[in-house]
Parts: structure tokens; sequence; C-alpha cells
């Protein structure tokens, strides 16, 4: 696979070498990635030889040094309509020689750091995906599940620009390569970022070759492109999915003692999971040079940014991620491109009340402080920090400022 621009938050310099630093509120460290000892902490690129030394989250320390929080994902249930969802809604779309909508509901939980620098550090723990099952034509059922994937390095591609090949079940396929790693960090099973700012590339195309006559695809070919605006997300997913080649109740090990599908005790048909883009842009999926010439796509699908004010609230209400890729050569199906949309409810929150306390944590920080001083300057805009405009007038005086200050030494 090639990708063409990179995925993922940018921590501080000094973030993940193990000792809190200004402005840090955490720092425990990284783990090596890309390297001869893959999967081992780390706390400076030179205890990684040929690789790198990465913060990733999900522990109570963000992959900026900064403390983390959950923030409640509740998926506008999907609703298909004709061959496709309703707008608004959340779901796949395959396409083959038919087009399939499949609806999707349920939930997922967002860990996420606090804003530096205009970014929020993300991730999703492999526990905090519950989706329930579903049942394709009567035919078989299928449940989305968190997956804390690995691969040989750690990484999502080879230096050569190939995928690193899963090593999450059997650790031995990286015989003769890096060793086995946690491609998220341990335990999470996507990682990213969401830029208050904007993001200079928040759309991606991914693109596969067949292989025309051969038969043989060649590696996917994702690009980004195009930037997004303020709470524009970048993220990097791994989904695994369970089927079972009948209903989503029945009898037998597939179902385990409950009779029920997409739960605990099931000894699933098949197991797979796959790594793609995730983003709040565009993203397109298409596959060239089919054994006949032709090709399937392309498929679009556009997301929605997240506002970085609500998130503070614990509200990802209006965001919409979406993601798209193509299999050239689905067993008894042919070529496949699918698009998912996963659009989040309005959560019923109580905005922050502590003056100053921007990131909603119910502290002020010393940070938080200067971000008030730079509304008030002129520099910064309130949306940066509603919890500081006390009297909701659109601007920060001084005398909030004291009153944060007065919350920074008092607490909330």
């Amino acid at each position: 696979m090639c990708v063409v621009a990179s995925a993922g938050p940018v921590a501080a310099q000094v973030c993940g070498n193990g000792v809190v630093e200004a402005p840090e509120e955490c720092d425990d460290g990284g783990f090596c990635i890309g390297s001869s000892n893959a999967g081992t902490a780390c706390r400076a690129d030179a205890d990684c030889p040929g690789g790198q030394c990465r913060a990733f989250g999900g522990d109570g320390c963000a992959a900026n040094c900064t403390t983390e929080r959950d923030v409640r994902f509740n998926l506008v249930p999907g609703v298909a309509q004709g061959f496709s969802l309703a707008p608004g809604t959340s779901g796949v779309v395959a396409n083959a020689f038919l087009t399939l909508p499949i609806p999707l509901d349920g939930w997922l939980i967002l860990t996420l750091g606090k804003e530096r620098n205009g970014e929020i550090p993300v991730v999703v723990k492999e526990n905090a995906i519950q989706f329930p099952a579903v049942e394709v034509l009567s035919l078989a059922c299928g449940c989305v599940r968190g997956t804390a994937f690995k691969t040989c390095g750690g990484t999502y591609l080879e230096p050569d620009g190939t995928l690193s090949p899963d090593c999450t079940e059997n650790p031995g396929v990286c015989a003769g390569r890096k060793p086995c790693a946690y491609l998220h960090g341990p335990g999470n099973t996507l990682s990213g970022v969401i830029g208050c700012n904007g993001l200079p590339e928040a759309s991606f195309d991914y693109t596969v070759d067949a292989g025309g006559a051969s038969g043989s695809p060649g590696e996917p070919v994702i690009t980004f492109h195009d930037a997004g605006g303020p709470g524009s997300a970048r993220l990097l997913a791994t989904i695994g999915l369970d089927v079972v080649l009948n209903r989503c109740t029945g009898s037998g090990p597939a179902y385990g003692s409950d009779g029920q599908f997409c739960t605990g005790d099931d000894q699933p048909d098949a197991r797979v999971a796959a790594t793609n883009p995730a983003v709040t842009g565009n993203a397109t999926a298409l596959i060239t040079n089919l054994p006949d010439g032709g090709e399937v796509g392309p498929v679009s699908v556009s997301g929605a940014p997240f506002s970085c004010e609500k998130l503070a609230a614990g509200n990802p209400g209006g965001a919409k991620i979406v993601s798209a890729f193509g299999i050239p050569d689905v067993p008894t199906v042919g070529p496949v491109v699918a698009t998912i949309e996963l659009v989040a409810q309005e959560n019923n929150t109580t905005p922050p009340t502590c003056a100053g306390d921007c990131g909603g944590d119910g502290e002020v920080t010393v940070d938080e402080i200067v971000r008030m001083v730079n509304i008030a300057l002129g520099s910064a805009t309130v949306d940066q920090c509603r919890a500081g405009d006390v009297d909701g007038n659109g601007e920060i005086t001084i005398d909030e400022i004291i009153a944060a200050v007065n919350r920074a030494l008092a607490g909330c």
C-alpha cells in the first residue's frame, strides 16, 4: 500500500520521555515502533534502533502528554432508504453486483486528550465499541468489534510502502521481520487527531488496481488531500468483523450458550480485521483494471467536523466520521467498494460552569488562563474558551480572568 501524507497526532518535542515538563500534565514514556525492538518501552528515539519512540494514549495520558477523558459518541441509528442510507444516519453501503445499505446503531467512546497547539489527540479502546449485530438478507449475521491490532514493527506500512503484516493472532508471522507490536498503542483500536483550527489534509482517496487479466491485485494507494476547517479529524482505525453464516440467533458454537450472536461467548464462522483511514472530510474508493477492463466506483461519502467547544462539554453531536475502501475479489461476490458513515447524536450535556475551565475537566490550568488573556487581547476567539465568558457577552474581561485565577487557586 502507498500512503501519501501522514495521519496521527503530533506530540510536543519532549512528550514521551517519561519526565513531566511544562506544559505537560503527564508523561509515561512511549513505545518503540518500526525498530528491531518494536513494542518495548522507550523514552527517546535513540532507544529504538531504526525506528522511533512514540506516545499513544488510552492509559490516562494522551499522545500530547495531557490527561485524558472519555466522550460517548452515540450513533444516529441507520435507516435504509432504497439502495442507500437516509441522510444523516449511520451505516455501511456496499457496492458490488448490487448496492446494499447496512444500517448501524450503537455507540463508541472517544478517549480524548486536551487541546494543545490546536490539536486534540484521540484514541478508541478495543472494548469501547458497542454495535448490535447486523443481519444481512437473512443469509449472514455480522458483528463489528474493536481490535487491539498488532503488526510487525507496530507500523501501518513497511519501508517499501506495503502493508505491515498482521500478527495479532499469530506473532510467528514476524519471524525474520521486526517484532510484533501494537499499531494504535496497547488496548486501542483507533488513533488520530482532531484539529480545532483545521487540518492540512482531511480527505482521502482509496484506489486499488485489480490486476487486470492476471487477477493479482496491487497494493491500495491512499492519497490524503484538501484542507479541512476547524474540528476536522484524521484517524486510523482497525475494525474487526465477526461473521456467522446464518441468522443472528441460533444454536451451536457460533452463538454460544445464550443463542445470541455478537456476545462474549461466540465462536464465529469467520473473523477478519482491517485498518483504514477515517476522516471528517471526503472519502472516495475506486477499483480499477478489472479482468474485463472495467472498474467499480468511484463512490464517495462526505463527513462533518467536530465542534471543539461542544467536545469540551462532552458532546460530539453533529460530527460525521467517514471512510471508504475497495476489495478487488470477495469470494462468491467479486469486487466490492464500500463507504462507512458514523454520525454522532447530540448528547444531553451541561456546559462547563467553572469560570475558565476551557477543557471542561473540572479544573482551571495556567494554559487556560493564558488562553483567556489571548482572547481578551484579540489574538484568539472566544470559541477557544466559552467557559471563560462567564456572562456570555462574547468577550473575555479582566474580571472574568480574575475569576478564572481564583478557580485555579481554589478549585472549581
